[in-house]
């Protein structure tokens, strides 16, 4: 016997151990989500800080309304559980109450510590500028002093979710990818280091990918982060090709821990499984549901574990000959074709 491929767990492969930890990993998202889901445990934060020129705080201003409406009106987030920070909440008294400052952002993070729970999904999404010197990443909200990574992090995870999905779209928001990354997070950054510091399209690149399901790439009715990822990193190289300019920023993202992102997250750079079976809306499409009969929503929802199955198997195929990927793979993909002529096209 090979005891090279031999574990502590009663002789279990290492290659079946990888498979059920990343399955782990997964079940315990969806279990919190579908906890979360009973009284709604989706939070969001929406940040611009401080824009140093009109027409940059008009374009953050329309960027956040439009988000504020996707989240609100589409993925059905409640009202009161979309905190949104402007440099002038003034300007639209209807969803902003809250200024960008150092003290806002602290004060939004200790009242969301005394809602939030261990099970619930935040969402942050951040706006505007950010500095950075190689070393330390800030976030230039209004007032001073901006603060660092670190106490960005501090404050955001102060709030006792398990879950956060953190785009930070700002210039140099690369260099904020150290302090932000932790397990059972997703980081997206626009910009894939501190040292791009031109202004930034992700974000509201990122925004259009929930609209009108533009970026709902294998058309099951719902997007999952990876696709409004891909979605927007194409459209910013989209849009530097269109304006004949040098690419000045390249977004990337992280979701297993370990701070190094990547602008082609797969498995064979071990980013992208979380990011590909995380949704901001609430679960399978309302519509689709309604038109399925009880036993057909329990076999929609297997083949949602299914699928979850499929991508963990894939991320732990480096850790297994091919012979055995492939047999596990047929066997997965096989009961997923038979659920699925089971349910209405």
């Amino acid at each position: 016997m090979n005891n090279s491929r031999q574990s502590g767990f009663g002789g279990e492969s290492l290659s079946q151990a990888k498979i059920v930890s990343c399955a782990l990993i997964l079940l315990t998202f969806f279990c919190v989500a579908g906890a979360a889901a009973e009284r709604d445990g989706r939070w969001a934060i929406l940040i611009s800080g401080a824009s140093g020129d009109p027409d940059l705080r008009k374009l953050y201003l329309q960027e956040l309304t439009d988000l504020h409406s996707v989240l609100r009106n589409s993925l059905r987030f409640p009202e009161d559980q979309i905190i949104v920070l402007s440099e002038d909440p003034a300007k639209s008294p209807g969803i902003m109450r809250h200024q960008s400052t150092r003290e806002g952002l602290q004060a939004v993070c200790r009242e969301l510590a005394t809602r939030v729970r261990k099970e619930d999904l935040v969402f942050v999404f951040i706006e505007g500028h950010g500095t950075s010197d190689g070393k330390v990443y800030k976030l230039n909200l209004v007032g001073s002093p901006d603060p660092a990574a670190e106490q960005l992090a501090s404050a955001l995870y102060s709030i006792p979710a398990q879950h956060f999905i953190v785009v930070n779209a700002t210039s140099c928001s690369g260099g904020s990818l150290p302090a932000l990354s932790r397990k059972g997070g997703i980081v997206i950054t626009s910009t894939k280091s501190g040292m791009e510091r031109n202004k930034t399209q992700f974000g509201r690149l990122f925004v259009d990918s929930f609209k009108d399901n533009a970026a709902d790439s294998d058309k099951n009715g719902r997007i999952s982060i990876i696709e409004a990822f891909s979605y927007a990193s194409r459209a910013v190289e989209e849009y530097y090709k269109r304006e004949g300019n040098l690419q000045t920023e390249h977004p990337v993202l992280e979701d297993n821990g370990d701070a190094k992102a990547q602008a082609q997250p797969g498995p064979e750079n071990g980013e992208g499984l979380l990011a590909r079976v995380t949704f901001l809306d609430a679960g399978i499409p309302a519509g689709t549901m309604a038109n399925l009969t009880p036993g057909q929503q329990k076999l929609a929802e297997e083949v949602r574990d299914l699928e979850t199955q499929i991508d963990a198997l894939k991320y732990a195929k480096s850790e297994m000959p091919e012979a055995e990927y492939e047999k596990k793979l047929e066997a997965l993909l096989l009961r997923l074709a038979k659920i699925n002529a089971q349910l209405p096209k």
